[in-house]
C-alpha cells in the first residue's frame, strides 16, 4: 500500500511519538491507509458520515 497524503504523514509522526509497540503503530497506520484507499482521498477530508459508512462497511464485510 503506497498512499501519500499529508495527513497520513502527520498521523505516522503522531503515532511514532506514542508509547505503543511497533506492531501496533504499524497496524494503526495501515488502517488509516486502508481508509484512504477505500475512499480514494485524503482521510482528513472525510466527513463524520463517511466514516460511519466505512465502519458499517467493515462490519458487514468482516470475514
Amino acid at each position: 500500500m503506497n498512499i501519500h497524503y499529508p495527513s497520513i504523514s502527520q498521523f505516522k509522526q503522531f503515532v511514532e511519538l506514542k508509547d505503543y509497540r511497533a506492531p501496533t503503530k504499524k497496524e494503526y497506520v495501515r488502517n488509516v491507509c486502508k481508509l484512504a484507499e477505500h475512499f480514494q482521498c485524503d482521510p482528513a477530508t472525510l466527513s463524520e458520515n463517511q466514516l460511519r459508512q466505512y465502519f458499517l462497511f467493515l462490519r458487514q464485510h468482516k470475514h
